[in-house]
């Protein structure tokens, strides 16, 4: 599981960078908790696939990007 939580964690960091996002904005845009995005971030937990959804849409990308299967 630490490989696919960091996996997940670059995906959120590669496309928070292309929407040119901070963790906080995200946490706005998407309705996700900052607290949960800064420990996905961290790679102490992974998004649920609700969650998931919710962080890619605030993002302009798929879930499949977040963990590294559409880039």
């Amino acid at each position: 599981m630490p490989e696919f939580r960091s996996t997940v964690r670059r995906g959120l960091k590669v496309a928070m960078a292309e929407a040119n996002m901070t963790p906080r904005e995200l946490a706005e845009k998407s309705g996700v908790s900052y607290d949960a995005i800064t420990k996905y971030l961290r790679c102490e937990t992974t998004p649920l696939l609700e969650t998931a959804c919710k962080l890619a849409e605030a993002l302009g990308c798929s879930p499949n990007d977040l963990c590294g299967l559409g880039r």
